[in-house]
Formats: structure tokens, C-alpha cells, sequence
């Protein structure tokens, strides 16, 4: 009978602490694309062209190199249209007007891009 109630607390314990790591892990993983999000609107809007790790990457990780290869400027506009995108849906925000304006003046950077990228 203590054998069977100790494998009880000792399951429960387990899935406590597997569900436990599980939401942290999820926590900090939105944590990170949200505020990723964020810097670079607020890069863009300050300095009005991509920030610096949208025009630069590693292919194959960290592990596999550390060549440094252009990416074209499709990807980048691919990249400003999902961060516009992003902040159509996203909660985040004091107020609807805080977004709109954000929107707006992403869109206008968009624009922008265009005509200097010739897109």
C-alpha cells in the first residue's frame, strides 16, 4: 500500500513538473517572437530600412558555419508584410488608435521599400 501511494505522488509530481516546464517553455518561446516583433517595428520606424538580422544570415545554424550571406530583397519585404500582418491580429496594444498608427506608418515604410527597392 506505501509502495502504491508513493508511484501516486511520484507520478503526479512528474506530470506537475513535465506540464510545468512545458507552459514555461511556451511562455518564454512567445516571449521572444512578441518582443522580437516589436524591436523591429520600432528599428524600422527609427531608422527607416531593415534591421540589421533581416539583411544578414547564417545558413545552416551556428553549428554548421559562420558564413555571412545577403538575403535578397524579396525576403525582406516577405519579412515587413508578416510583421504588418502580425500587428493586424495582435492584442498587445493600450488602444485600437496605438495600432492604427503603427499600421500606418508600417504600411508607409512598405511603400517606401517599394519604390527605393524597385519591387
Amino acid at each position: 500500500m506505501d509502495f502504491l501511494l508513493f508511484f501516486v505522488l511520484a507520478s503526479l509530481g512528474g506530470a506537475a513538473l513535465v506540464a510545468f516546464v512545458i507552459v514555461r517553455a511556451t511562455d518564454r518561446a512567445s516571449h521572444s517572437a512578441i518582443t522580437s516583433y516589436f524591436k523591429a517595428s520600432e528599428f524600422i520606424l527609427e531608422h527607416h530600412r531593415p534591421p540589421p538580422e533581416w539583411i544578414m544570415t547564417a545558413p545552416g545554424g551556428w553549428l554548421r558555419g559562420r558564413t555571412i550571406r545577403p538575403v535578397n530583397k524579396g525576403d525582406v519585404m516577405a519579412r515587413l508584410d508578416e510583421l504588418i500582418e502580425f500587428f493586424e491580429d495582435c492584442s498587445f496594444f493600450e488602444d485600437e488608435f496605438a495600432r492604427e498608427q503603427l499600421l500606418l506608418k508600417l504600411r508607409e515604410e512598405r511603400e517606401d521599400w517599394r519604390s527605393k527597392l524597385q519591387i
